[in-house]
């Protein structure tokens, strides 16, 4: 598509080299004397929040200058449909007002606008946060784990950043050290295959199929059918973003330890620590937070 415009000639009147559009600036560069190349590119400095991060054309076009008896005739060819009619004003500016950028005031109006509303969802986002994570936004590795991160950080978040803290080898050290724990509390270490499992892990061997399987289903029904299992009940105090501390009453303790030990099939040592250490937490029912405290002491 082509644009066409005829203004009175007057040579102070010819385009600038560089024109300022937002996130983006157009450069036109001279060929000859009646010839220039227009094309888009990134604006050294972006106004807007969250800069544009490609071009609205990557092949530049072409400008033809025709001087005459009335005046000079613009003809600007290979204009983008979606842009004419963009383009047809920055033109009728550039040909009337000499070095002003009148298009540049609406920019940064939205840009404020935006600026305001990226600022506003900020806040919120950092509130959200706040509620879900007990305290800062967490870095991005414990934000996309699929582990209880969350759910540690309500109930410690101090202690959940000195775990993400550790190297890989204290992690996976950590993890074995609350396995034990839950295991230990719950009644479970005595158990010869729990004891086994938890044995291994400790050795850095595999755990048995019936733990790395369908997520350790298996091994969780053979805890529940054991005769020699014992069965203890316990108050959980489960941390929520809605409610504060939720109680659950009647919990069966050796449920609630099991996936501890779970825990330790997880290849990653992070996953594996955090989602051992919490549930242990949460196996000790109402001793939680002195076993939170006496972890805090183990990790330092």
């Amino acid at each position: 598509m082509s644009r066409t415009g005829r203004r009175p000639y007057r040579s102070e009147r010819r385009p600038s080299s560089v024109l300022p559009a937002g996130d983006l600036a157009v450069r036109l560069e001279r060929v000859d004397g009646g010839t220039l190349t227009w094309s888009w590119a990134t604006a050294d400095e972006p106004i807007f929040p969250q800069p544009l991060a490609t071009l609205t054309n990557d092949e530049p076009s072409t400008v033809r200058l025709t001087s005459g008896p009335d005046g000079v005739t613009l003809r600007h060819e290979g204009v983008l449909g979606r842009h004419a009619f963009a383009v047809g004003l920055i033109w009728d500016h550039l040909l009337d007002s000499s070095g002003s950028h009148p298009w540049m005031e609406t920019l940064r109006g939205q840009a404020a606008e935006a600026t305001a509303l990226a600022e506003k969802a900020r806040r919120r986002q950092a509130e959200r946060d706040a509620e879900q994570w007990g305290g800062a936004p967490p870095p991005d590795r414990l934000r996309g784990l699929p582990s209880q991160a969350r759910s540690l950080a309500r109930i410690d978040r101090p202690l959940l950043d000195r775990i993400d803290a550790l190297p890989a080898a204290r992690r996976r050290e950590a993890a074995c050290w609350a396995a034990r724990h839950a295991m230990r509390v719950a009644g479970l270490e005595q158990i010869g295959w729990i004891a086994d499992a938890l044995a291994a892990a400790e050795a850095d061997t595999p755990l048995p199929r019936s733990f790395t399987e369908q997520g350790g289903a298996v091994a969780f029904q053979r805890l529940l059918s054991d005769p020699e299992v014992p069965h203890t009940t316990i108050t959980l105090h489960l941390a929520t973003a809605a409610l504060g501390t939720r109680r659950v009453t009647g919990v069966l303790q050796q449920a609630a330890a099991f996936p501890a030990l779970l825990a330790l099939a997880n290849d990653d040592p992070l996953v594996a620590a955090i989602d051992a250490v919490y549930n242990a937490a949460i196996a000790h029912g109402d001793d939680r937070d002195r076993f939170l405290t006496d972890t805090h002491t183990a990790l330092r």
